[in-house]
């Protein structure tokens, strides 16, 4: 059965909290036909600008009559600050309610607290906003940390690429792992796990730190991961102590360098896990963990799961 979406856009809003959620709903078609029908919304139908002025065409108006299961709400400097008028914020709180699932990208969440005032909700939005979203919304808490949340049938998500996560959280929800594992794929991104829990790409945010001393070692580490890089192995890499590398690893990482390599390690195992007919010893071993529990502690310390439960959902 196809699932009918309808994004919510208004002037301002930005493009990638359209087009990166849309996309890995579209993708999906590839694996599952017919999975997805998007199609776009606006205040009314016809011309709608991005926050930097291109133009997309909006196939319904608030004032249209048409069909919808998931409600996505998108984000934008426009949209943050979109005053809708009482007619207007009425029909849009009809088709939230009559929807099965409502979802906020980055500051949709600023729409979408306004679609239920009378209930109290968990959401997030894009970290700089998040203060102001739960000063607006006295009926809302929010919190700044996940990349999404889910709240019974509404979710919401962080700034602009997250809506991604969500959108792979969602179709792991409705096809499973192993369609989602293959959409992420094609979308070269990190699957992430669904709900509120933190996300299995982790390390993305390991990797935001800008020192240009850290970038080839960086670099290099990634190529390293079935071999056992001391600290030291680290340090002589980049001309420094142990003391100063470690240094500059809190100070851009917030974290230590092997705590890091770890991590980019079990990120790796992960991936891994994601082929078919893969022995879990093999990589463990692979990897340069002892035994197999230890990596088994290991990945349920840093992604909330087993490796074996990883696996059984992935190939269900």
């Amino acid at each position: 059965m196809t699932t009918k979406q309808v994004y919510f856009i208004a002037d301002g809003f930005q493009a990638l909290d359209l087009f990166g959620p849309l996309d890995a709903f579209m993708e999906t078609n590839c694996h599952v036909p017919n999975a997805y029908d998007c199609k776009l919304l606006s205040i009314e139908a016809g011309a709608v600008a991005t926050v930097y002025g291109q133009q997309v065409q909006a196939d319904f108006g608030l004032d249209d009559e048409f069909a919808v299961d998931d409600l996505i709400i998108c984000g934008g400097n426009g949209m943050r600050t979109l005053s809708l008028s009482a007619a207007q914020l009425s029909a849009l709180s009809a088709l939230a309610a009559g929807a099965r699932r409502v979802f906020s990208i980055c500051t949709g969440a600023f729409v979408l607290a306004q679609l239920f005032p009378q209930q109290a909700l968990t959401l997030t939005t894009h970290w700089r906003h998040c203060e102001s979203l739960a000063r607006q919304n006295a009926h809302c808490t929010v919190s700044p940390d996940p990349l999404y949340i889910q709240d019974e049938h509404i979710w919401s998500s962080a700034g602009v690429l997250s809506g991604v996560d969500l959108a792979l959280a969602i179709v792991r929800e409705d096809h499973g792992n192993s369609i989602a594992a293959q959409v992420a794929k094609d979308l070269v991104v990190y699957l992430q796990r669904a709900g509120n829990q933190h996300q299995y790409s982790d390390a993305l945010a390991l990797q935001s730190g800008d020192s240009l001393k850290l970038s080839p070692l960086l670099d290099w580490l990634s190529t390293q991961l079935n071999q056992p890089v001391t600290v030291a192995r680290m340090a002589e890499f980049c001309h420094l102590s142990e003391r100063q590398l470690t240094r500059l690893f809190k100070q851009h990482l917030n974290c230590t360098p092997s705590h890091y390599f770890k991590v980019l390690k079990l990120n790796h195992a992960r991936d891994l896990l994601s082929e078919e007919n893969i022995s879990l010893q093999h990589v463990a071993t692979k990897l340069g963990f002892t035994c197999y529990d230890s990596f088994r502690r290991a990945f349920v310390r840093q992604f909330g799961v087993s490796p074996s439960h990883y696996t059984k959902g992935i190939n269900q």
